[in-house]
């Protein structure tokens, strides 16, 4: 694969919030902490739950034009959308869609020398997942992407994967998958010291009391096939299920008691006679 390359993120959606009680407001409803987010070279990634900490929405935050700029799939869009009219209550924010801009990842040590009207920022949850670049649909500076080859966004489900970063629109189910069984108090999505925030009690509550028995691992397959869905039984034991699969890498829930030794030591699991695979 060539060193020089980027991706268009087709799926992503922008919303503005500004308003007087926009740090306070924000504070009380995302897992990660806002006030880590001083300007566009600070962004945070977050989550937001449903109040008995299942899963809702992901999204990034920066602060723009002294107001926060989010961007977030479109397959959340609606509901966290409608969320954040039903909590605004008396708080004084304001809401808005901003259809103008366009989302990209770079994967490149040459960056094209965009103006500093440009958003641009190292992706929060891993260093291992390129810059992140917003531009201005009408912007004339698009065409210095040009200097880049672009890839399909396969390839970055591919990225995401390998570095245990769910694909949550694929990954994840809506107010039923739990943050700590896939993985994100590990990409910085999840903030253990700020105040309260809807969900937070039971998050804390898997943390602190060590509650958790199944989390995401990433597979890779050496032979055979697998498929979403498919059930992972070694020697007439069930250990659990994949998820998603890209390339030759498979993302599955597992439970920990079963997998711990074989995933510290990277020992292949062997499903039956010709699919193999292996911890990463």
């Amino acid at each position: 694969m060539e060193q020089d390359y980027y991706i268009k993120n087709t799926f992503s959606k922008f919303i503005e919030i500004s308003g007087e009680d926009r740090v306070s407001f924000l504070q009380g409803l995302i897992t990660n902490d806002i006030n880590k987010c001083h300007n566009n070279k600070s962004p945070v990634y977050s989550c937001f739950l449903s109040p008995q900490g299942k899963f809702l929405s992901d999204f990034f935050i920066i602060n723009y034009n002294n107001n926060y700029l989010i961007e977030i799939h479109e397959k959340h869009f609606e509901l966290f959308y409608s969320k954040l009219k039903i909590y605004k209550l008396r708080s004084k924010v304001e809401f808005n869609e901003n259809s103008n801009l366009l989302s990209f990842v770079i994967f490149s040590k040459k960056i094209p020398e965009f103006s500093k009207n440009i958003i641009l920022y190292n992706d929060p949850r891993n260093d291992n997942l390129g810059i992140k670049i917003y531009i201005d649909k009408q912007s004339n500076e698009l065409k210095l992407l040009k200097l880049l080859k672009e890839y399909d966004y396969e390839i970055y489900k591919q990225i995401l994967m390998k570095n245990l970063v769910p694909n949550s629109t694929i990954d994840l189910t809506e107010n039923k998958s739990l943050l700590l069984e896939n993985n994100f108090q590990n990409i910085n999505a999840i903030d253990w010291d700020k105040g309260c925030y809807i969900g937070q009690e039971i998050t804390a509550r898997m943390k602190y009391r060590s509650l958790l028995k199944k989390q995401i691992y990433v597979l890779e397959l050496l032979s055979g096939n697998i498929n979403p869905g498919d059930a992972i039984i070694e020697q007439d034991i069930k250990i659990g299920n994949v998820i998603s699969k890209a390339g030759k890498y498979a993302l599955c829930m597992l439970k920990i008691n079963l997998v711990k030794n074989k995933s510290l030591n990277k020992e292949q699991i062997k499903l039956n006679s010709s699919t193999h695979l292996k911890f990463l």
